[in-house]
Order: structure tokens, then C-alpha cells, then sequence
């Protein structure tokens, strides 16, 4: 998922973030910037990447592969013609929400935007358009059976909620894609890729040809946020793994309350930040321990999400819980004035280029609070973070850092889990 929290300050007086006209609500822009070599071209979905029922899991990835394979006939598909283009293209799968998006050149975003449309607002799937889909999700499938982090996180949901998009993993085992027939693909991706479940997130050298290449009529969404049960009480669960590890998670505040979600990503930067956050300073003497922390921003409940891997991982346990029940007192005034200047810049610092400030203001519009995305001229993220106080963030802490949900991975070579 995309981290919520450190960006910088630095670069805060040259954002100039816009939205289109209010008849146009899905729509959004970013820091559209005439001097810019490239554009960043997304759109994103309200859509569930186990579909709508929440019986397919990875259909949504599925269907963003096929169609971005598909050639209609006698053109290319999608996936051709950005590269052809001298692009980059990019599918990203959330539990609750699903993107494609391209990077190319400036001169050619309008044509790239008018072809995704054209794929993605009418899609045809083709059996040779699946057949790559199913390769290309199967290695995704593969690789992620080592990918500790997202193992943990995907069991962490499962475990947070007990019903819903945030139940299931975005990419589950090849052999559930291979099975998926193409039918069902093509019926998800009619009803999920409609343009009236579109949101275009448009950021860079953003041109008026690019503006007049998004669909006229373009109508206000027709989805709103999709959102997940919690369980009654957070639970501890083990799992058998290629590789070991252990992650934690705290369910926090929704997107709306804006002054309590920027205090856990001010929390989450001042733990985990990969060069100043405090438990990582402390781990840098285990080798052999790797810990990521960030808290996720969903329209309800947002998630602070710690995983750690290594072989050292397990020594590391007690001192992190520490780290994070110790969030519940005040920092010192001379402490927390720093650590909050270290965080605005690193608010700014993680979205400087245009795919960045794409992800960026995509994400928090299709999780409903579009106005929050950092940079977006009502400057709510900003205020947020400057109307923070040790005692607010500390109030925080106490409210949402209590018992979190905890799995552990134990390697072994086969699968499966066992509540403990």
C-alpha cells in the first residue's frame, strides 16, 4: 500500500495542485508543471481486487493485466503503445481500490489517455490478452511467497477484518489465477472499469490537449468508499512460510478525521522512518532485522501497519511495543518541534514527480477525501500537520495504539495457519 506519512516541506511553495470543475468531481490534477519532460497519466477504481462479492480474489489484478494486453483489432493494446511511446506502464492492486496508470512523454499524453479510456471504459478482453495476464500474475504470485512484508500485511487484513475488500490479499497463489475463467474476468472488468467509477489523476506537463483528451460527459462516481468489518477484538495468529517474521497492526482513524490520521503518520514517521525514525536507529545494531513501519490512510478504519523480518526479528518484539505504547506520553517540546519539521519534509520529499504526485492524489481521492492529498491548494494535510501538539499526538497514541493484531510467519516449506 502506499505510505501514508513522511513527505517534506521543502517544496511546499511550488505546488500548484488543482481540481477540475465540481461537475467533474472525479476528476484530479497535480502540480501541473509546463516545464516538465513528462506526465503522469492514471486512472483509478473503486474495486475490490476480490470483486464486488468478495468470491475471486485477485480478480482485479487479473482484469487490469488483461485488458492492458488485449489488442483490439488491427491495433495495439495498451501496453505496446506506451511502450512504443517511450513510456512506462503500471498496474497497482489495493484491497479496496485498483489503478492503471502510465509515465511517458509529455508531447504524448494525450494519445496515451485516449487509448486507456478506449481500453478501459469499453474493455475487451481476447484469450491471447488472459493467457499474458495469467504469466504475468502467476510470477507475481511466485515472487511474493518470499516477500515477507506483504505476506505479513496481507495476513494482518485477514486478521483486522473479519468481512470485506480488506479480508482478502490483492495477489493471491497462481494457481487461483490460472483458474479464473474469462467470462468472469470480462464481467468484472465491464462493471469495475466504468467511467462513471473513474477517477483520472493527471500530473506533470499536464497540457490543455490532455485536459480535452478526458471524456466530456464524464459523470460523478457512482461508488463510494468501500470500506471493511473489523472483528470484535483484535486476535494473534501464526502462519507457515517460506520465510520467517512477525507483524503488527493497530486499527487508527478514518480519512476524515484529518487532525487524528496526520498525528498516526506523524507517529509512523517518527518510529519508522527509513533514515531518522527512532526504532529503526535502534535496530541498526541487528544485522539481520529488517523493520517497516507506516500507517495506511483508508476512508475507515486507517491501519498502522509494522512488520519485522530477519533472523534477528524476534529479538526486536518487546522493544518495539515499547517504542509504540511509549507514544502515548508527550514527547518533549524541543523533541517534538524537530521531529515535526524532519516530517513536513519528508511529506514533501515523497511526492516530487509527477507518477508520485499522481499516486498521491489518486489514493486520497478514491478513498474519499480527495481535498486531504498533500499539496491539494485547501492545504488541510498541511494545516494538520502544523496544528499538531505533543499532547494531541500523545492523546492519539492512547486512543488507537492499544492492543494490536499480531501474526507470525514460522518457515517452513508447506502453507497454512493455526490461531493462537
Amino acid at each position: 500500500m502506499i505510505i501514508r506519512g513522511a513527505r517534506g516541506a521543502a517544496a511546499v511553495l511550488c505546488l500548484t495542485a488543482a481540481l477540475f470543475a465540481p461537475a467533474r468531481a472525479q476528476l484530479v490534477t497535480t502540480h501541473a508543471d509546463p516545464a516538465a519532460a513528462t506526465t503522469a497519466v492514471e486512472l483509478w477504481y473503486r474495486a475490490p481486487s476480490a470483486g464486488y462479492d468478495f468470491t475471486s480474489p485477485g480478480i482485479a489484478r487479473m482484469a487490469l493485466a488483461a485488458v492492458v494486453a488485449s489488442k483490439p483489432a488491427g491495433a495495439a493494446s495498451l501496453s505496446e503503445l506506451v511502450n512504443r511511446l517511450g513510456g512506462s506502464l503500471s498496474i497497482q492492486v489495493f484491497p479496496d481500490i485498483s489503478m492503471v496508470g502510465a509515465s511517458v512523454p509529455a508531447a504524448s499524453a494525450p494519445a496515451v489517455l485516449r487509448a486507456m479510456t478506449a481500453a478501459f471504459f469499453n474493455p475487451v478482453i481476447t484469450p491471447a490478452g488472459l493467457k499474458i495476464a495469467v504469466q504475468d500474475n502467476g510470477v507475481a504470485a511466485a515472487s511474493q511467497l518470499y516477500d515477507s512484508a506483504q505476506t505479513l500485511q496481507d495476513a494482518l487484513f485477514a486478521e483486522l477484518f473479519s468481512e470485506g475488500p480488506a479480508h482478502y490479499a490483492p495477489v493471491p497463489t497462481a494457481a487461483q489465477f490460472a483458474k479464473m475463467a474469462p467470462a468472469e474476468v470480462q464481467s468484472f472488468a465491464a462493471r469495475a472499469f466504468r467511467q462513471s467509477n473513474a477517477i483520472f489523476s493527471l500530473a506533470g506537463n499536464v497540457s490543455d490537449a490532455l485536459k480535452a483528451a478526458v471524456p466530456a460527459s464524464a459523470p460523478a462516481l457512482d461508488t463510494p468508499p468501500l470500506d471493511s468489518t473489523l472483528r470484535n477484538a483484535p486476535v494473534e495468529t501464526s502462519a507457515a512460510a517460506p520465510v520467517p517474521g512477525m507483524g503488527f497492526a493497530w486499527t487508527g482513524p478514518r480519512i476524515s478525521d484529518a487532525r487524528a490520521a496526520t498525528a498516526m503518520d506523524f507517529i509512523a514517521d517518527y518510529l519508522f522512518d527509513p533514515d531518522s525514525g527512532t526504532v529503526i536507529r535502534a535496530t541498526r545494531s541487528q544485522p539481520n532485522a529488517f523493520v517497516l513501519g507506516q500507517f495506511v490512510t483508508l476512508h475507515d478504519p486507517g491501519v498502522l501497519l509494522v512488520t519485522l523480518s530477519g533472523a534477528s526479528a524476534a529479538a526486536l518484539e518487546q522493544p518495539l511495543l515499547d517504542s509504540v505504547s511509549a507514544m502515548a506520553q508527550p514527547l518533549d517540546a524541543a523533541t517534538f518541534a524537530k521531529a515535526r519539521k524532519i516530517f513536513l519534509y519528508h511529506i514533501m520529499s515523497q511526492i516530487q514527480t509527477p507518477m508520485q504526485r499522481a499516486d498521491d492524489a489518486g489514493w486520497y481521492a478514491a478513498e474519499g477525501n480527495a481535498q486531504y492529498a498533500p499539496g491539494d491548494p485547501s492545504d488541510i494535510y498541511l494545516n494538520a500537520v502544523n496544528s499538531l501538539d505533543p499532547q494531541f499526538v500523545a492523546q492519539v497514541a492512547r486512543m488507537y495504539l492499544q492492543r494490536p493484531a499480531i501474526v507470525r510467519l514460522i518457515q517452513s516449506s508447506s502453507g497454512g495457519s493455526t490461531a493462537t
